[in-house]
């Protein structure tokens, strides 16, 4: 058996804080704030930061459009104050979203980000998704063809 020393033992605090974020927010339908800092900011590929209400906003707009979304982490790798993560969201796009009318179709969406951590909360967020996939499963953009 092997022992984890108080370094590890942050560590893993750290990835099981990640973890949890991503449930809570899907099980609320918005942000767990209690999870983050004061000063939170999030950093949402292709759009200036947030800060904490702006991405209470964000969120609200996201769970408005999708509904039954599952985020699925598949890797956590923590390093010092940091948590990098790797998975997909499966959701069901059920209202209109930035102009598009709700498809009815389930999509399933990569995503990658990190998380910095403070004192046991979430401080800072990056989060990339799959835009490209994201907007042409809900029939924003054409499929791609491939010749």
């Amino acid at each position: 058996m092997m022992l984890l020393n108080d370094g590890d033992l942050l560590l893993e605090r750290n990835k099981n804080l990640v973890r949890s974020f991503f449930e809570r927010a899907n099980t609320i339908g918005g942000t767990p704030v209690d999870m983050v800092t004061e000063d939170f900011v999030a950093h949402i590929s292709g759009a200036q930061p947030y800060d904490l209400k702006a991405f209470e906003d964000y969120q609200e707009s996201f769970y408005s459009s999708f509904s039954e979304t599952e985020t699925v982490v598949e890797d956590l790798i923590a390093e010092g104050d940091r948590v990098a993560f790797r998975g997909y969201v499966r959701t069901v796009h059920t209202g209109e979203f930035m102009g598009v009318p709700a498809s009815g179709k389930e999509i399933v969406v990569s995503v990658i980000g990190f998380a910095k951590i403070e004192q046991g909360k979430i401080a800072e967020w990056w989060n990339f998704p799959d835009r490209l996939s994201w907007m042409q499963q809900i029939g924003a953009l054409p499929e791609r063809v491939d010749n």
